[in-house]
């Protein structure tokens, strides 16, 4: 949609600037405000994948209302709804570890307790994007589905994964234990498997660039952008809800430079990587006639 261009345009920017003031203060930031027994920032991050799943989850709940309300062929409808099960599956896999793992309340419970707690109210968000789009008017709004999800994957499979893999920067909570020099988020700890040896640390600690879980939370824009496609009585509330995803990003980020898990650079990035694809993906359905609901009303 063209007036969520601006505020994605924007929104871009604000995590640039970020990104570059975290370059520079990263260290000093961290040094003081982070700790890794913070309460408050341990129980936002263990929150934060199962809300950005749930946009994803509220995708998977709108393609349940086209299967049962929808003017679809038979075909069309079985997809319709493995690929709601996928995205509500995959999606407590996803944040289902984040509960009692190393993330977490570290083995406060076992690791497969958070699964069973994610299940819920991931759940709920499918029900939520049944009821959003059980009156959808745009036969097309599938394919914008098939859009943002490509778009969300791109960016948390892509590039955030690729990224933590490529630089393996070591988070602030080991550097603040261990004898482990700080690396600024363009600079790759090459050292990480020997560091990991001597001092018997996880893999998961050498993952500081970007953030997955602040990517994670942005994917609450997905949704945002197909509402006003769907059906008109949404484009009043599209604004302010992306102000209520924008805040909810700000304080994930925070939070998770609070419990030591990120830098402010990394946590950045992970916004920033997730906003360019959404849009992306914006640019993309608004290039597209097919796709807009005018069009298809009036013919």
């Amino acid at each position: 949609m063209k007036k969520m261009r601006l505020p994605l345009i924007i929104t871009l920017g604000v995590f640039i600037i970020l990104l570059i003031l975290g370059s520079f203060l990263d260290l000093k930031i961290s040094n003081a405000i982070a700790s890794s027994t913070n309460n408050f920032g341990l129980a936002i991050s263990i929150l934060a994948p199962t809300v950005g799943f749930g946009g994803m989850c509220i995708l998977g709940g709108g393609f349940i209302a086209f299967a049962i309300k929808g003017d679809y062929k038979t075909l069309y409808k079985v997809c319709f709804i493995i690929l709601a099960i996928a995205l509500y599956a995959g999606s407590i896999v996803f944040a289902g570890g984040e509960y009692f793992g190393l993330n977490g309340f570290y083995k406060a419970l076992p690791e497969w307790a958070g699964y069973l707690i994610c299940a819920l109210p991931l759940l709920g968000f499918e029900c939520l994007g049944y009821f959003l789009f059980k009156d959808n008017q745009n036969k097309n709004l599938w394919i914008v589905f098939i859009i943002l999800i490509i778009a969300g994957a791109i960016a948390l499979g892509g590039f955030c994964t690729v990224f933590k893999s490529i630089f393996h920067r070591p988070r602030y909570r080991i550097l603040s234990q261990y004898e482990i020099e700080f690396h600024s988020w363009w600079q790759r700890c090459k050292n990480y498997k020997e560091l990991m040896a001597n001092y018997n640390i996880d893999k998961e600690n050498f993952k500081s660039f970007p953030s997955g879980h602040t990517t994670e939370i942005a994917m609450l824009l997905l949704p945002l952008i197909a509402l006003p496609l769907a059906n008109k009585k949404y484009e009043k509330i599209q604004l302010p809800l992306f102000f209520v995803t924008f805040g909810l990003i700000l304080l994930v980020g925070f939070s998770r430079i609070l419990c030591g898990a990120h830098f402010l650079s990394d946590v950045s990035m992970g916004a920033l990587l997730m906003v360019l694809f959404t849009l992306i993906a914006n640019e993309i359905i608004i290039r597209n006639k097919k796709l807009q609901l005018d069009d298809i009303i009036n013919n």
